[in-house]
Formats: structure tokens, C-alpha cells, sequence
């Protein structure tokens, strides 16, 4: 019995050595949390954070507040410092293609950066699914499908394809400041009508606007920065020209299904692992069309999750393509999410874009040779009472 004693102590001992575990008090109720797992060769970050103590809000922040730049995590966390913010922490967030672009719907501050009805991901036409926050610190997890009509001054209603980035045909967008200083230029062979809508109120999800200059039947119209612009292409180019004129005076609806008419922030992932505090990839390994390369090979991870009460979110990093640490497969990934006690969970980009800025240090250890990835947006933990 003796010696069954010894062994399991020795065991023990053995185990602890393998699995390194520090976990320190960045603020009041905000612990990070690191894992250096020598057995399994992984690295492993996680950031805690109770959203009920020391006025914390997370704001999802777009690469230059634009949406066809790239910038480093450690780049827009020190942007926002330098603005006056407290920045407690930084996550980078959303797939994105080589300009920048996010993948998926995005709000910054209760503001569109890009909506869309189906995601330009070539392996997911549906939506992927979305991290959100509203103002008031509900942490939510959906499929977000972005629903947008305007009314025009004789009664008709016609469906906003999309806010920001390129039109498809045939179609009615929306512009404003994040897409840049001009609207898209449009193909030549396509009818084009364009024209300056001014803010004159809101109400809800429905927001009302003046007619506020002559239109425009080309693209590269210029983007105030606190107005938008209305384009029409193709058939309803010929709508828009005839419909409407200087003074009118237009309601947009623009929302989110499901509905919440207060989110603050919002951003993209692919795709949700956790779902009611159990694997969702462990039943579908191609859920929101993942291939299997991505799914069931080891990468470095990053993602976001919430506790079961919706008062916790939790950052997660895993470091791979590394000799200290290999990754995580997508299975791997949702069971080290449950493990740390994550009710609902989003994979967010990894590979080299991975990066978790804490007190504005890198952290992890990115995977690039050149370094921390300029990447599309991030997450960010502000102190909001340090502003």
C-alpha cells in the first residue's frame, strides 16, 4: 500500500511537471490564464474576463476603420491607447481576404462596417456564424443574416442588398465612411445611379434620411464622413434616377436576423464550436462547410466564447507551426473551449493571423517568420471608466 502510495505521488509530480499552469490577475475580474503543455507540445493562452466588475465593454475594431486595410493587433490596440482608451486586451478576429475585407458581417460601435446576406467565403455560401455584444454587456452567438429595405418618397419598398463592399448586379447598396473616401468603381457595361443621403433621425433599426444632392450616374461618388450614400445599379439604377429628387425625404431598414436593435459590436468567425456547453464539431466535422484540412489538421487557434450565464467571455489562443507547440485540431480546440468552461464558442481566424495582446505585449507566439499578421479586425476589452 505504501509503495501504491509513493507511485501515485510520483505520478503526480511527473504530471505537473509536464502541464505548467500560471494564472495572474491582469485587473479586477480579469485573469490570464497560461498553459504550457510539454506532453502534448501546446501552448495555450486564455483570458478570462467577468463583465459585471470594473465597467469593461468589448468593441470589435476594424483595421484602420476601413474596410480594405490590414493592421497588426498589437498596431490597433496601440491606436486606441493613443486615442485615450484603456485597453486591457486584443484578439485578432474575422477571416478575411488579402485587402482586408472581413469575411462576415461587422459592426464597430453600432455602426455597419460590412452586411451582407451570404458570406464571400468560397466553402460556406450561407452566413457563418457571429460573435456579438450589445450595449448593455448581452454576449450573443448566432447566424446573423443581414435584412435591409429602403422605402422610397411613393411608397415602394425594395430590398439593400449589402452594406459596403461590391455591389453584385442588379442590386441596391449602401455606403458609408468605412468603405473609404468613394463608392467602388463599378464594371463599364453596367447602369449606375448614385446619389448623398443625410441623416435626419432614427427610430429602432429604421433610420431616416434627405435626399441631399444631385445624382450621380456613375461610381467613385465621394463618402462623407458622417453621411452615406445610396447606390442603385442596372434595373434599379433607372428606378432611383427617375424616383428621386433633392429634398425627398427616404427611410432605411436596416437590421439583423435574428433581431437586436442595440448590438454595439460584432464580428465573424468559422465556425461555432460550442453550442449549450457541448461539441458541435465533435457530431459534424464539416459544419458551416469546413474542409478537412482545416479542421482536422493542428493549427495555431485563436477563438471567443461566453459562460452559461452570459456574464464571462473568454479569449483563447493556441500556438502551433512551432517546435514548442504543434496546434490543436477543430475537435481539439471545442474540447479545450468546454474545459475552461465556455457554455457557447466561436473559432475565430488562426494560423499566423493568432495573436493576444495584453497590456499592448504580444503574449502568444504568432506563427509567421516576419512576425505578428496584419489582419482585417480585432476584439478589443476597454476600461471604460479610464476613457
Amino acid at each position: 500500500m505504501k509503495n501504491l502510495i509513493i507511485l501515485l505521488c510520483l505520478l503526480f509530480t511527473i504530471s505537473n511537471a509536464q502541464k505548467k499552469i500560471d494564472e495572474k490577475i491582469v485587473f479586477p475580474g480579469v485573469v490570464h490564464k497560461t498553459i504550457i503543455n510539454s506532453t502534448d507540445t501546446l501552448m495555450i493562452n486564455v483570458l478570462k474576463v467577468n463583465l459585471s466588475q470594473g465597467n469593461y465593454y468589448l468593441s470589435s475594431v476594424k483595421a484602420k476603420n476601413l474596410l480594405n486595410e490590414r493592421e497588426t493587433t498589437s498596431d490597433i490596440s496601440k491606436a486606441l491607447s493613443d486615442s485615450g482608451y484603456q485597453v486591457i486586451a486584443a484578439l485578432n478576429a474575422d477571416f478575411f481576404e488579402q485587402d482586408g475585407e472581413v469575411i462576415n458581417n461587422m459592426i464597430s460601435e453600432g455602426k455597419f462596417v460590412k452586411a451582407v446576406k451570404f458570406t464571400d467565403s468560397p466553402f460556406n455560401t450561407f452566413v457563418n456564424s457571429q460573435f456579438a455584444i450589445t450595449y448593455d454587456n448581452k454576449l450573443l452567438l448566432e447566424q446573423f443574416v443581414f435584412s435591409g429595405n429602403v422605402f422610397f418618397p411613393d411608397g415602394t419598398i425594395e430590398e439593400i442588398r449589402r452594406i459596403n463592399s461590391k455591389a453584385d448586379s442588379n442590386s441596391i447598396t449602401i455606403y458609408n465612411s468605412f468603405q473609404g473616401n468613394y463608392t467602388p468603381v463599378v464594371p463599364e457595361t453596367w447602369a449606375v445611379s448614385e446619389v448623398l443621403l443625410i441623416p435626419a433621425g432614427q427610430s429602432g433599426d429604421t433610420a431616416f434620411f434627405t435626399i441631399g444632392d444631385s445624382l450621380k450616374q456613375s461610381g467613385h461618388t465621394q463618402i462623407p464622413n458622417d453621411g452615406f450614400i445610396i447606390s442603385a445599379n442596372n434595373k434599379y439604377a433607372y428606378y432611383l434616377s427617375r424616383e428621386f429628387e433633392i429634398g425627398d425625404t427616404i427611410k432605411l431598414l436596416l437590421k439583423l436576423n435574428p433581431n437586436f436593435t442595440n448590438i454595439r459590436s460584432l464580428t465573424g468567425g468559422w465556425p461555432q464550436l460550442v453550442k449549450d456547453g457541448k461539441s458541435l464539431i465533435k457530431s459534424n466535422l464539416n459544419i458551416e462547410g469546413v474542409i478537412q484540412r482545416f479542421s482536422e489538421n493542428r493549427h495555431p487557434r485563436t477563438g471567443v466564447g461566453f459562460s452559461k450565464d452570459s456574464t464571462t467571455v473568454y479569449f483563447i489562443t493556441v500556438d502551433g507551426r512551432q517546435q514548442m507547440s504543434r496546434g490543436m485540431s477543430l475537435l481539439e480546440f471545442a474540447d479545450l473551449m468546454i474545459d475552461e468552461g465556455i457554455y457557447q464558442g466561436l473559432n475565430l481566424d488562426g494560423g499566423g493571423s493568432t495573436t493576444m495582446i495584453i497590456n499592448n505585449k504580444v503574449v502568444n507566439s504568432p506563427s509567421d517568420n516576419t512576425g505578428e499578421r496584419a489582419v482585417g479586425n480585432c476584439l478589443v476589452l476597454i476600461r471604460e471608466e479610464y476613457r
